[in-house]
């Protein structure tokens, strides 16, 4: 079926149920929105000593299933951008990898049930996630340093996708699913995902599917800047060229699972051809073959009460076309394990310890072979721990670990040690209040240390230092979170110093047509807040009233350098959303101040607003699990550019779009 007519089934079916929809009295069910004002209720797994949602020292979020399915946006990226502190590389609309308080790339751990994601994406902007929302469970994200766990990658944050391939407990029946089906106008695309559980005895199975599909993306007017036309001619105009995408998944897995825990096993296959909009005829083929293995099971021991132990391996290969020819190849081969202890309340304190290992082999081969093949090994052992006095507590960690790199163009060995502490209080029963510090440090990867090539996504020829130390930065975070039936609000400003912060900067040379880059360390300091508010307003007749606003602000600047480039500017969102029985409609204005704070090479960046209209109708009275989802996006069609994006000037969001999704669970 054609996009246009699944496009017009959706739209006729939607304004059939909507009529429909207004006589029938319908609850939503309390766990299919993980909303902040149920924040207390959800354990952060990225944590290490388990705590809730709005206990952790540092700024989280948690996205659960049902908002997922519900996102129209496209790659993870654009999912999570509306989180506050997150935006986007924004590299098209196939590719968009977080970046977290203004770091991005190496400094954000990207995660699937606590182990790396094992592909090409921090390598390069253009380089797709292999992770898809609508495979998630729940997502969460942590901002803010949490080495002490995941390791110096991890020095910005950590997004850790949940995807519940591997079931941890028996099913409330012996078989269920979901389907979601979906079409948006913008691009004519759709999406279409599948899963399907089922158990046998102490057995549990799970197979899904996702297919993500998308034309050339229409935009409002021109696709460069006015100052880049001038220069280069008009461009482009209301499509993108070369911005289609085609995204498929496909896994399996299974556990035994027992009163005591589970072990399981799952396989991943997941492909992806998609344009790239800022070179004509230029394109990525991706594939990625993944296995995970994970267990976890109940201790008899008074310390320790439970065990866990994450494994995956990944075959990750994608070409670079030209004109239909293979142009590079980049290969990413590798595996990581982690395994944690719970610790229960040992002189009161209670807590974790754990070890990782990661071992990999990356290589471009080919016009952009500007990294040789490279061989990295990664140990680390933590500790976490946590007391709690009732009205106030302390939390402690610990982390060691080393990096071993092998290459053509030379060898380096690093050890890296990371400490963090806080202390917290709670002066009233619906305050808490927290304090925390640490000091985290960050190894060179291959490609700061070996690169040497050119790199058209980012229009530069890069070169490497293999002489680079490590980094290290020390980050204090206060965080006030507020939390009644009513309202929820939460407030953290954070400050980082670095020392040795690795970044790209211009050497004035022109190499192959391409500014020439070199990848350097000097002193930075990045400073910000996030703000977040949500207040039920009250009743309207039968609709419950409620509005929400958001703040996020960093700044980021070296110490002989200037600023640091893509930094986020100011943005605030605003909405309202009015719920009855069976439907729920919420209005939103996303306001994003001008950047002109900018590195030398950089462009400053317009501000712009966006209005998005949202709406969620259940149907049948007699069905919870079937809902509808309508969505229009940038109702005005302004022009909005990412100004964390290499392709700001060149590739703004786009244009006004309306998205509906079909969402059945049985």
């Amino acid at each position: 079926m054609t996009s246009p007519c699944f496009m017009r089934l959706l739209l006729g079916t939607g304004v059939l149920s909507l009529g429909a929809s207004m006589a029938m009295a319908q609850t939503t069910p309390p766990d299919e929105h993980e909303s902040h004002l149920a924040e207390e209720t959800i354990i952060v797994t990225a944590s290490p000593v388990g705590a809730r949602a709005d206990e952790l020292l540092q700024g989280v979020t948690v996205i659960g299933e049902g908002d997922l399915v519900e996102d129209v946006a496209g790659g993870l990226g654009d999912v999570l951008a509306s989180i506050p502190g997150i935006s986007t590389t924004a590299f098209g609309p196939a590719a968009s990898r977080p970046v977290i308080r203004g770091l991005g790339g190496d400094r954000v751990r990207m995660l699937v049930n606590g182990v790396g994601i094992m592909d090409a994406s921090t390598a390069s902007p253009d380089h797709a996630v292999t992770a898809e929302a609508l495979e998630a469970t729940r997502i969460e994200v942590v901002r803010g340093p949490a080495a002490i766990v995941y390791g110096g990658n991890a020095i910005g944050g950590v997004v850790n996708v949940i995807d519940g391939r591997i079931p941890e407990k028996k099913l409330n029946a012996p078989f269920e699913g979901r389907v979601v089906v979906g079409a948006s106008s913008v691009d004519e695309g759709d999406v279409e995902a599948v899963r399907l559980r089922g158990e046998a005895g102490q057995f549990v199975f799970n197979a899904e599917g996702v297919r993500r599909h998308g034309g050339e993306r229409r935009i409002p007017g021109f696709a460069r800047t006015a100052s880049l036309r001038a220069i280069e001619g008009d461009g482009p105009k209301d499509r993108l060229p070369n911005s289609d995408l085609n995204f498929k998944t496909g896994a399996i897995g299974g556990s035994y699972v027992d009163d005591n825990g589970f072990a399981g096993v799952s396989l991943k296959r997941s492909t992806s051809n998609y344009g790239l909009p800022q070179e004509e005829d230029a394109r990525i083929d991706m594939a990625q073959t993944r296995v995970d293995a994970r267990l976890g099971f109940d201790l008899p021991f008074a310390s320790f009460d439970q065990i866990s132990v994450d494994f995956g391996t990944s075959d990750y290969r994608h070409f670079e076309l030209e004109d239909g020819d293979i142009g590079t190849r980049f290969d990413f081969e590798g595996w990581e394990v982690r395994g944690r202890l719970h610790q229960t309340e040992l002189a009161g304190w209670s807590g974790s310890i754990g070890v990782d290992a990661k071992r990999n082999t990356f290589a471009a081969v080919g016009d952009e072979a500007f990294l040789p093949l490279t061989r990295t090994r990664d140990l680390g052992a933590f500790i976490a721990e946590r007391r709690d006095f009732g009205g106030w507590g302390l939390e402690a960690g610990a982390r060691v670990e080393t990096r071993d790199l092998r290459s053509d163009a030379g060898a380096r060995d690093f050890t890296a040690i990371s400490v963090s502490g806080g202390v917290f209080v709670r002066p009233l029963d619906d305050v808490f209040l927290s304090v925390s510090a640490s000091r985290t440090e960050r190894a060179p990867t291959d490609i700061e240390l070996f690169s040497d090539g050119p790199h058209l996504a980012e229009s530069s020829f890069i070169h490497g230092d293999a002489d680079l130390q490590k980094e290290s930065a020390f980050s204090l975070e206060a965080i006030a979170r507020f939390h009644d039936d009513r309202r929820d609000a939460h407030i953290s400003v954070f400050h980082s110093d670095f020392s040795d912060f690795i970044f790209l900067n211009p050497n004035g040379a022109i190499i192959d047509d391409l500014a020439a880059f070199d990848y350097l360390q000097n002193n930075a300091k990045l400073t910000g807040t996030e703000i977040s508010l949500e207040h039920e307003l009250g009743n309207i007749g039968a609709w419950s009233v409620s509005g929400d606003g958001a703040l996020e602000y960093v700044r980021a600047k070296t110490g002989d350098f200037g600023n640091l480039p893509r930094i986020p500017p100011l943005e605030l969102t605003g909405g309202i959303t009015a719920a009855s029985n069976n439907l729920e409609l919420r209005a939103e204005l996303i306001w994003t101040d001008r950047q002109s704070k900018t590195a030398d090479f950089e462009t400053s960046t317009k501000g712009s607003s966006m209005i998005n209209l949202h709406a969620n109708v259940r149907p049948l009275p007699d069905n919870e699990g079937l809902r509808l989802v309508f969505t229009l996006s940038n109702l005005t069609n302004a022009t909005h550019r990412t100004h964390a994006s290499f392709l700001k000037d060149r590739v703004p969001g786009a244009g006004r779009s309306f998205s509906a999704r079909l969402i059945a669970d049985f």
